[in-house]
């Protein structure tokens, strides 16, 4: 066989060597951030796991259909957490009006805080 022709064949098989390495670098970098990714979506879910009952808690406390009221005025609410377990909400409303001129405050830790609505 002649050497150019044992040269040329080496040089291919270099080139293609090139090729499918760096083809190979590829698929592994698009590998591991498909694993990256699939991870990050993992942890948003399980972090936004408890939205379902929170949406049922807003439907509950602000939705058309009234709560059971007690005699004492109090309204009452089941709801499941995180690990299943039942729980009895005991909720009292108070409502007062908002006029311009006032501020809406809560108290938080002895001090009165102002709504962040109104701000």
């Amino acid at each position: 066989m002649p050497v150019w022709f044992e040269v040329s064949v080496v040089v291919a098989f270099a080139i293609a060597a090139v090729f499918f390495f760096a083809k190979y670098r590829e698929t592994a970098a698009a590998l591991h951030e498909s694993e990256r990714m699939k991870t990050r979506l993992s942890n948003d879910l399980n972090r936004y796991k408890d939205v379902p009952r929170l949406r049922a808690l807003r439907d509950a406390l602000v939705g058309n259909k009234p709560l059971p009221v007690d005699d004492n005025g109090n309204e009452h609410l089941l709801l499941r957490d995180g690990d299943l377990k039942l729980h009895h909400l005991i909720l009292r409303r108070e409502s007062t009006p908002v006029h311009d001129e006032e501020e809406a405050t809560y108290i938080k830790n002895g001090e009165p805080v102002k709504l962040p609505e109104f701000e």
